[in-house]
This record gives C-alpha cells, sequence and structure tokens, in this order.
C-alpha cells in the first residue's frame, strides 16, 4: 500500500526535566495543532528525573487534549539517550508507524504536524527533519541580550535557507537532522536497531549519530522544508559565556565522535583550533563596527576552539547537566 493511503498511527513526543512552564507552552501547543487526516495520534511526555516534577502541569493540560491521547511515562535514569530510547519502547508499545521528536522549550505551529505527516507521506525517506525558528522570551532583556537573541535569530534563519537549498523530501545532502523538530519510522530502532547512543549520557550529539548511523545503515532520509517549530531562548542563554559553552561541549563532542573512526583527530584537532584564531579575533575586533551582529560568532568560535583544545587534554562534554528555562 502507498503511504499515501495508510492508516498512521503516530507518537509525538518530547522529553522534559525541570521547566515546567516551557512544558505547559509546548502542550498548550500541541492541543492547538491540526491534526493530519487518516492518523490516530498520541502525545507523549518522558519526564527524565528522579521523580514526577512535572505531572501536575501534565494533568493540568488534559482537558485541553480533546480528540488526542496524552501520554506520560517516568524515566528516572538521568541522560538524554535515555529519555529518547523511552520514547521510541512507549511507541512501539503503542504499535506506532511514526516518532516524532520536538524539545520542552519549544513551540509547534498550528499545522506541523500536518505538515510533517505529508512530508512523510509524498517521500522515501524514514527519517526526517525540518526548521527552528527563535522565539523571543516573555522577560525583558537587556541590550546586549537582544543582541544575542538577534544572532541566535539570524543563525537560525541562516541553517534554514541552507537546508532548504541543500536538502529536499528525498535527500538530506549535509543537513543533519536533529531532534528538535524530528520524524522517524519506528522500525528504525525496532528492525534495524539503531538507538540514541546511552553512553553518551550528558554531552548531546546522540541525534546527530542516530542520523549518521541512519545514513550508514543506506536508509533514505528527508527534509520538510516548511513544518515549523519555535525554540524559546530564556535570557540565560543570551550570554556570550552561556554561548560559548554551548559551542565548546558541542565542538568537543564532535571531535570525540570523529575519532571513532580516525586516528589523526589529536593532531586534526590542535590544527583545526589554531586555524579558528585569526577568524575569532577578526570577529571579536568587528563586534563594535557591525553593530553586534559578529558576537555570537565569536562566542561560538572561541568555543570552537576550546572543545578541539579540551578534547586533546581529555575534558568531556556535560553540556546537559545543566537545565536552562523554566
Amino acid at each position: 500500500m502507498k503511504r499515501t493511503d495508510r492508516q498512521l498511527t503516530v507518537v509525538v513526543a518530547a522529553l522534559t526535566r525541570q521547566r515546567p512552564e516551557m512544558l505547559r507552552e509546548l502542550l498548550l501547543s500541541w492541543a492547538r495543532m491540526t491534526l493530519p487526516e487518516q492518523c490516530s495520534v498520541k502525545c507523549l511526555i518522558v519526564e527524565n528525573d528522579v521523580q514526577q516534577v512535572s505531572r501536575s502541569v501534565i494533568d493540568g493540560c488534559r482537558p485541553h487534549f480533546i480528540d488526542r491521547e496524552l501520554l506520560y511515562v517516568l524515566e528516572p535514569e538521568l541522560g538524554i539517550p535515555f529519555g529518547r530510547n523511552r520514547a521510541a519502547k512507549v511507541a512501539i508499545a503503542q504499535n506506532a508507524d511514526l516518532l516524532l521528536f520536538v524539545d520542552d522549550d519549544e513551540e509547534v505551529a498550528e499545522d506541523w504536524l500536518v505538515r510533517m505527516i505529508s512530508g512523510y507521506r509524498y517521500s522515501d525517506a524514514v527519517l526526517l527533519g525540518a526548521p527552528l525558528r527563535a522565539k523571543l522570551p516573555a522577560e525583558q532583556l537587556s541590550f546586549f541580550q537582544s543582541k544575542m537573541f538577534a544572532n541566535i535569530e539570524a543563525r537560525y534563519r541562516q541553517k534554514e535557507l541552507r537546508a532548504r537549498n541543500l536538502a529536499t523530501l528525498n535527500t538530506t545532502r549535509n543537513v543533519t537532522i536533529v531532534t528538535n523538530n524530528w520524524l522517524a519510522e519506528t522500525a528504525i530502532f525496532r528492525d534495524h536497531g539503531i538507538w540514541f547512543d546511552e553512553n553518551m549520557r550528558f554531552t548531546g550529539g546522540t541525534d546527530a549519530k542516530f542520523y549518521l548511523e541512519v545514513c550508514k545503515a543506506g536508509l533514505p532520509t528527508g527534509w520538510v522544508a516548511d513544518a515549523f517549530v519555535y525554540e524559546t531562548v530564556p535570557p540565560k542563554r543570551l550570554s556570550f559565556w552561556y554561548q560559548y559553552r554551548r559551542a565548546r561541549d558541542q565542538s568537543n563532542t564532535h571531535i570525540r565522535r570523529k575519532s571513532e573512526t580516525s586516528r589523526h583527530t589529536i593532531g586534526a584537532a590542535v590544527l583545526g583550533a589554531l586555524a579558528k584564531i585569526i577568524p575569532f579575533i577578526y570577529l571579536s575586533i568587528a563586534i563594535p563596527f557591525t553593530g553586534g551582529r559578529t558576537v555570537l560568532g565569536a562566542a561560538r568560535t572561541l568555543g570552537w576552539i576550546s572543545g578541539r583544545l579540551g578534547y586533546v587534554f581529555g575534558a568531556r562534554s556535560v553540556l546537559y547537566l545543566e537545565v536552562t528555562g523554566n
């Protein structure tokens, strides 16, 4: 049977940990989203914590879920890959054809799920991604925070444009699919044995590794260019040093993953870090002359250098030990 004709069971999932206000906004956006035709839709929250901190938030939102089921499970083994794998196991137990992920600091557009399912139906891909856009927090921002938000928003738009130009429903050339806006057939887990790497408990990057393993297995991937989610960027993330630390840990995780298949990563890390020093100096000097448009680039470049050098000296990312947002 063609995908366009199939009745689908769909689980839309998110992990959460100690962000009740953001979780509430996500849940309300799930309650408002339009349901695709020929789909049975279930929404799932996996709380990755040692106790049910967010259960009351979820129960408070249940009256809004009139025509869709809202599921909740607690995953006490801390770490994003444990939570994501738990969501996959729940989806398989629910006999779901598809599992979708967004983050608990996001909201989905009203037509998001319709567009994601349409993209799946009209592609050959078993794993699809879609764009992420930035959303202002409710709090009043300082001058510097406003500049940093503008930088982040511009970066997300550039990534969206790049993906639109490079990727299609049936290919993702040089565009990595990550779990902030993600759809996969549950058969990837069940039949192909590809799961999120639980050895990378707090490092981040398990979704990028998952994507590479899907590609290595020869499974088709795709991109849905018009299915949007919106990430609320809290003030704590709008500092130079937070963006530096985020880039540092992402850089460290990336080079560690490359070290699994290369013997020359230490030399490459050192040379790569040295090559980034001049761009960092340029971006830093340019900050006052560009109205602050290079401040994020300077923070991330410095973090990239630090992450590479940290790898050389044995440092490891703990990006997701810290919870930011409310």
